[in-house]
């Protein structure tokens, strides 16, 4: 049976301790987001009043930007690290009504710090790229930060006697844009983003494929209109087909140089089944591998375009935690059932945001997947 939920909330200049009761006591609203592909955001929301103790911390410079702030909410007895991340951001709202002053605190999970200060020119000599990503990390471990980069394939690593890898931008902008660079054939491209946890404190700054997409962890099916199995608020669908998309690889003839157009085969058969049926394409690109690379380069970028799938269906709702017995995650699979069969079955979690409030927690989500139907006939509940 559902008890209830906890919410843990730590912040410090470097180590992050729990906050003074008076924190607790002015604290309002809590909102966490959590979206693949962008860093994760935090919002906390007091009420203050002159001369209270929350006023006086502050004045102290408490709740300044780059103050460190872990968030973590334990739901039935399991603890679930929401946000490890710095404060960007504060707003403040007075009011001539007693006890009405606001103050709102915005900021980014740890990747904020990597984004500050820019590297460029740092050397890496002859060595491969999640080496460098590995390197470029290190100096986050006392923050509790540890690295950890998957190889891509094939290993490119500079020749000493061809000069060296230099470093362009800041740590962020570094890794981020090497992930985007790195391609392997079936696995697609390259992430990178922090998870936090598992314990508060602690966080993985991961770099590699989509696990989540290659290793997916199932969660509880998400339920609507099945009365008492019923779990969530609400929930819609959108199906654009714009989205869809075939490509026609042109090929530049050697002696001619008249590019020779060749269709590109599906390859659906091999890519994750989420839906029953593919989209039908509606639009057709021209895709011209492999410009001024080599023959496994250009390999690459012709199956990393086979390989992409459009999402052309969308959902988006939202849920009570307790009503649903789980932390809702992103960057994991969840089944919806209760919505047809044109829309039920297993979809790809893009974002989740969490809105807490005392004795409130919920929600907010949002799905994708590639087709339509369902490919699974029985769900996880």
């Amino acid at each position: 049976m559902n008890q209830g939920f906890y919410l843990t909330l730590m912040m410090g200049s470097f180590i992050a301790s729990p906050v003074p009761q008076a924190v607790i006591d002015a604290l309002s609203e809590v909102q966490v987001t959590s979206t693949v592909g962008s860093q994760g955001g935090f919002q906390l929301k007091f009420t203050m009043a002159r001369n209270s103790p929350l006023t006086m911390l502050h004045e102290s410079g408490f709740f300044n930007p780059r103050q460190r702030v872990v968030i973590a909410v334990t739901v039935n007895g399991s603890t679930e690290v929401l946000m490890d991340g710095i404060v960007t951001k504060q707003d403040m709202t007075p009011s001539s009504q007693a006890g009405k002053s606001a103050l709102t605190i915005t900021g980014i999970d740890l990747t904020a710090l990597m984004d500050f200060i820019d590297f460029t020119g740092i050397p890496y000599l002859a060595v491969p790229t999640f080496v460098m990503v590995e390197m470029c990390l290190a100096k986050y471990l006392p923050l509790g930060v540890v690295p950890v980069a998957i190889p891509a394939f094939p290993l490119f690593v500079e020749p000493p006697t061809d000069g060296y890898y230099k470093q362009q931008g800041t740590d962020y902008e570094f890794v981020t844009t090497l992930a985007s660079d790195a391609k392997v054939p079936v696995l697609g491209g390259w992430t990178f983003y922090l998870d936090p946890g598992p314990k508060p404190g602690m966080s993985i700054a991961y770099w590699g494929p989509d696990i989540s997409k290659l290793f997916p962890a199932m969660q509880p099916a998400l339920s609507i209109n099945l009365d008492a199995t019923t779990n969530i608020d609400s929930i819609n669908f959108s199906y654009d087909g714009t989205l869809a998309t075939n490509y026609i690889a042109m090929v530049i003839e050697p002696n001619t140089k008249v590019p020779i157009p060749i269709p590109l085969p599906s390859i659906d058969f091999i890519k994750a089944p989420y839906a029953a049926h593919a989209p039908t394409p509606l639009k057709y690109k021209q895709f011209y591998p492999g410009a001024g690379k080599g023959i496994v380069e250009g390999l690459v970028d012709v199956v990393g375009k086979l390989m992409e799938t459009a999402d052309v269906i969308s959902g988006s709702g939202q849920l009570d935690v307790l009503r649903y017995g789980h932390v809702f995650k992103a960057r994991q699979l969840a089944t919806v059932r209760g919505a047809g069969n044109y829309y039920d079955g297993k979809y790809y979690v893009k974002s989740v945001t969490h809105n807490i409030k005392r004795g409130e927690y919920k929600q907010s989500f949002t799905l994708s997947r590639g087709g339509t139907g369902s490919s699974v006939s029985t769900v996880d509940i």
